[in-house]
């Protein structure tokens, strides 16, 4: 009997052990079908943006990455590997491979390739190298080969605008201009736009002009964007007449008014930088970008246009409880208040978008009530990067490269932490006042019932 007991006793405890495996083997089956991983890094830096998922996902041909990896720095390798695995799982068109650059003289050479850390990414007779592999150069290497060819991007510098080849840390855009660039965009600058713009230029760029065009600049504006050309304009309350004027004839209209947003401002920050609240999907689709910010802003409103064959349309609001102000004179201090009638009240559009001609190839007018939130300064604050690339990519019929990017260091004194007034007050009450105070009347209780007790 004890001779079956035991026998009997190991041949389950074997079922067991083989059910306990057969369980352990089909869960790692099934998480790695479904290749679920959780980043809880706050930035989450072990997990591709949007804009590098999408990417990924809209490559058609076979791509293959080839990185020449340093052996002595195998954190590095390990990076860059995790890395392009993440990229191979987004499409089953991305392969790669790590090489020795040391071990590889043959191959290194074939590829021209000398420093360590370099990948060549190829798909047929196209090879695009890559220095000091990362996630944002191997976007930019596949938007290439998707699209086949570099769009141009021209900013107009002549009338005091925000220059791209500026890098002054509060008016320049030299930051933006290099997203642009790492979305496949060639910058150029043009200070005198008489002589009209090329046919080349696929994205026309008017950032905050400080003095007015001449009647020849503004015929050439409007001659390209009739030619189907994509404009993008960033404008602040009475800049500009001429080109206001343009704007007005194609059904865009500006307000000339200051936007008052106190229940979204930030901490101490005054109450005229809104926050935009929500998009019309249909034309800026929603990517679940932070909200940007967009300091001193207008209203920008739709009106009839003028001509034919123009369709306008608002696509950015700020909240239900902002509004614009008329008297652009402000008291320091003092926040302005709504005067019924005069003043225009929330949801405020403050970007609109005017399509000359009815089919793919007419021109695209994309304007914004705000000339700064795409510098040096306000360009790393919340969504306003995503914003700003998004525009153009709107205004430059580039939708497919819409998306949300990792984020970047803000400008000046900003702070990545962003919170607005009223959630600063309610952090202060609950971590310096509520939770000081339940903690001392919790000991105050404790003690007088220990008290009680040894008098009892």
């Amino acid at each position: 009997m004890r001779i079956r007991s035991t026998a009997g006793h190991f041949a389950w405890l074997g079922v067991e052990i083989a059910l306990v495996g057969l369980i352990c083997f089909s869960i790692l089956a099934i998480a790695w079908s479904r290749n679920v991983t959780f980043d809880m890094t706050p930035t989450l830096d072990h997990t591709l943006s949007d804009q590098a998922q999408r990417t990924a996902r809209r490559l058609a041909q076979d791509v293959r990455i080839t990185v020449f990896y340093n052996s002595q720095e195998q954190g590095r390798v390990r990076e860059m590997k995790e890395l392009l695995r993440r990229f191979a799982d987004q499409s089953g068109h991305v392969s790669f491979r790590m090489v020795d650059l040391d071990r590889s003289p043959m191959l290194a050479n074939q590829y021209n390739v000398v420093n360590y850390n370099t990948a060549i990414v190829e798909s047929g007779d196209v090879r695009l190298p890559v220095r000091n592999l990362g996630e944002d150069d191997i976007t930019t290497a596949l938007i290439k080969l998707i699209e086949g060819r570099q769009r141009v991007a021209v900013f107009a510098v002549g009338h005091g605008e925000a220059d791209p080849t500026n890098p002054d840390p509060r008016s320049g855009l030299t930051q933006g201009a290099k997203a642009l660039e790492s979305e496949n965009y060639r910058i150029e600058r043009m200070a005198d736009l008489r002589g009209g713009i090329p046919d080349e230029v696929t994205l026309f760029v008017v950032a905050n002009p400080r003095t007015d065009f001449t009647d020849a600049e503004i015929a050439a504006v409007d001659a390209y964007l009739e030619r189907g050309g994509g404009g993008l304009f960033l404008v602040e309350a009475g800049s500009a007449p001429r080109l206001a004027g343009l704007l007005r004839e194609l059904g865009i209209e500006q307000g000339n008014d200051l936007i008052v947003d106190e229940r979204n401002r930030l901490f101490f920050a005054d109450s005229f930088a809104p926050q935009i609240a929500f998009f019309n999907d249909q034309i800026l689709p929603f990517t679940g970008a932070p909200p940007a910010v967009l300091p001193l802003a207008q209203s920008i409103l739709p009106v009839d246009p003028s001509r034919d064959g123009v369709q306008v349309a608002p696509f950015a609001f700020t909240g239900q409880d902002t509004f614009a102000h008329k008297d652009r004179t402000i008291v320091e201090g003092v926040v302005p208040s709504f005067v019924e009638g005069v003043d225009l009240p929330g949801p405020v559009p403050v970007a609109a978008i005017a399509r000359i001609g009815a089919d793919e190839t007419g021109g695209s007018v994309v304007v914004v009530g705000d000339g700064e939130f795409a510098t040096n300064l306000y360009v790393g604050t919340l969504g306003n990067r995503d914003f700003f690339l998004n525009l153009a990519h709107l205004a430059g019929r580039a939708e497919a490269l819409i998306a949300t990017r990792h984020e970047i260091n803000p400008g000046g004194t900003f702070s990545r932490l962003h919170l607005t007034a009223p959630q600063a007050r309610v952090l202060f009450w609950v971590s310096v006042v509520l939770l000081p105070a339940t903690v001392l009347l919790l000991g105050a209780l404790i003690g007088w019932r220990r008290r009680a007790r040894s008098a009892g």
